[in-house]
């Protein structure tokens, strides 16, 4: 994760912020979570705090995501975490899901069986290995 340009680290978390805003219930639980992955990336709280501004306000840029699988699918597995956070997945978060999820060029059926697990609402079902086991049989 950390190979991540800053601009990609950007992107990241205006998805996640994109995530935690489209069910219109934005939560602590859900703010704790961005501070903390943008803590882990290296981002100062007050550009996050410009961040969530420009998300909100429709001013983002356009998505930065890393060549390689390996670290892409770490990125969505951290979408998967906050769409599933406050343990009521929204049908509007299952479409963003998806939808960022297929640029960043990830196999339609792994996302949708990954989205599928999402769905028991069991956070100990999407480990990084169970995530990365679905991926891995769609790209083998």
């Amino acid at each position: 994760m950390t190979g991540l340009s800053r601009e990609e680290k950007l992107s990241h978390l205006s998805d996640l912020i994109k995530m935690s805003l489209i069910d219109l219930e934005h939560g602590r639980i859900e703010e704790i979570y961005i501070d903390k992955v943008a803590q882990s990336l290296g981002i100062k709280s007050d550009e996050l705090g410009m961040l969530y501004q420009k998300v909100r306000s429709g001013q983002e840029k356009k998505r930065e995501l890393p060549d390689r699988e390996s670290e892409v699918i770490p990125l969505f597995h951290r979408l998967l975490i906050m769409m599933s956070i406050d343990r009521d997945i929204d049908e509007k978060e299952v479409e963003l899901c998806q939808q960022i999820g297929l640029q960043m060029g990830l196999n339609l059926y792994a996302v949708k069986e990954v989205l599928k697990v999402a769905f028991r609402g069991n956070a100990n079902d999407l480990t990084p290995t169970v995530v990365n086991s679905i991926f891995k049989r769609y790209y083998n």
